[in-house]
């Protein structure tokens, strides 16, 4: 591909200057949705938590304002960038939202961000909508293929890339000219930042290590980047994601393309396909919804083998052991180079060797807010029979296997041997499909599956909109 002379952002800040909602593929629309319903009725789970409750003190306390941002759930309002962490970290603690290329979830910054600033730009659906097709179009793109060497390096890609896609939302919902998206963009990979140290120690639930503030974090980085660009007295440098110091370069080790780790293929991308075919191809398809509070890899491993077992009509009992072929680099989260430990072939609580027993012992697992799956009530962990079928669980990293779409074999008892597999492309459901799975949620949430259904219906119609209250007030 023949280098553009264009720098990647403003490439980027002229595609989102001239995006329109009807410029937007009916596929598109329908994954934005789905983006958005996912996120409110995890906002829903996620108000109901301790931690969240600290989370809106701390802003209520630090950061709020008469005349500011309104916050999902809540009953007061706060600056624009207060207003941007607390929704953020309401869609997050849940452990319910998307999921892309691994280790990356923009949902609640880019929507968290999107939220803060509505009020201060009289936002209707569509604006909603196009302006979060920017923002997630940008982050996937910048993402997909730089995700596993940014990693490598002790960067967290999750927060990384989301405070540039969550930027670009800000800007394009504040109308941004050109020069000043392009601004919003540099000013972003500047404020952009989170390391691996917390998940390559032991632990990634919210609330628990400095993780928590990562994603938060981003949201109000991100609202920062775009109301200075706003202001016009910041510049950004022009080539600040491909740049010999720019973004590529400093979070991924990336100059000219080159990788250090990947999922599949060469070890080197032209840089030029981070926009081959922007508005034509959008990679915000390919996102996936982690509806399990687990390690997003996990969630095809669960599917999985709960299919297998009503297709062959398999109980727990019938299984002698089960065997899980996936990508390498999954086995090794959150990255080769910082494994949370170093032996991913040892069966633990948390491992993937847990998940695939629960799902085989039990028929799955319990989804966030929903029914347990076994005999423990809410503590799965406590699960005998689980425990001791791990052992007879084989999990096999392999090179170049496609990521999230693992194969499984299931032997019997009686000397069956059952093999299927899930390509990742099954994981990336529209409305309809997600609706579906989180009527699963249900239990977790208040008011049930008729406060799901409600918000499914109101995001259904998110473009008929005048103005976005409704959507604070139905979480």
């Amino acid at each position: 591909m023949t280098p553009n002379p264009i720098s990647i952002s403003r490439q980027f800040a002229v595609w989102a200057r001239d995006l329109e909602y009807d410029m937007l593929p009916v596929e598109v629309i329908d994954k934005l949705k789905a983006l958005l319903a996912c996120h409110l009725v995890s906002a829903t789970i996620g108000s109901g938590s301790e931690h969240a409750r600290h989370v809106a003190d701390f802003i209520r306390k630090e950061e709020g304002r008469p005349n500011g941002a309104r916050i999902l759930g809540q009953d007061f309002r706060a600056t624009r960038g207060g207003a941007a962490f607390a929704n953020c970290e309401l869609m997050h603690v849940s452990g319910l939202y998307d999921s892309y290329r691994m280790i990356t979830h923009p949902g609640p910054v880019l929507i968290g961000a999107a939220l803060a600033n509505s009020e201060f730009v009289a936002s209707d659906g569509r604006q909603l909508l196009v302006s979060l097709a920017a923002g997630y179009e940008f982050a996937c793109r910048l993402a997909h293929d730089f995700v596993p060497s940014t990693a490598a390096r002790g960067f967290r890609p999750a927060p990384i890339f989301s405070t540039l896609g969550a930027a670009l939302v800000s800007a394009k919902m504040l109308g941004l000219d050109e020069d000043a998206l392009a601004t919003t963009i540099a000013i972003a990979t500047s404020l952009a930042s989170g390391l691996n140290a917390a998940p390559a120690q032991g632990t990634s639930r919210p609330g628990m290590t400095e993780m928590a503030v990562h994603e938060p974090n981003a949201a109000r980085q991100a609202v920062l980047a775009a109301t200075l660009a706003a202001t016009g007295d910041v510049t950004g440098s022009e080539h600040c994601i491909e740049g010999p110091a720019g973004f590529l370069a400093t979070y991924a080790g990336s100059v000219g393309g080159r990788l250090s780790h990947v999922f599949t293929g060469p070890r080197t991308v032209d840089v030029g396909s981070i926009t081959a075919a922007l508005g034509t191809r959008y990679r915000l398809l390919d996102i996936m919804f982690r509806i399990y509070d687990c390690a997003g890899f996990n969630l095809p491993v669960i599917d999985l083998i709960r299919a297998m077992r009503t297709e062959h009509r398999l109980e727990g009992v019938d299984i002698e052991n089960v065997t899980v072929l996936m990508n390498y680099i999954e086995t090794l989260y959150p990255s080769p180079e910082f494994p949370r430990h170093a032996d991913p072939s040892v069966a633990r609580v948390g491992s993937t060797h847990y998940y695939a027993s629960h799902a085989a012992i039990n028929g799955g697992y319990p989804v966030v807010g929903g029914s347990p799956y076994g005999p423990t009530g809410n503590d799965p962990t406590k699960d005998q029979q689980v425990l001791d079928f791990m052992s007879r669980v084989q999990l096999l990293g392999v090179h170049d296997q496609p990521m999230f779409s693992p194969v499984v074999f299931i032997q019997t008892k009686g000397g069956d041997i059952f093999r299927d597999e899930l390509p990742y492309e099954q994981l990336t459901w529209g409305l309809d499909e997600l609706a579906e799975r989180l009527r699963e949620c249900a239990p977790g949430v208040s008011g049930g599956e008729q406060r799901i259904a409600e918000i499914v219906d109101l995001v259904r119609g998110v473009e008929n909109l005048s103005t976005l209250g409704s959507l604070f007030e139905v979480v």
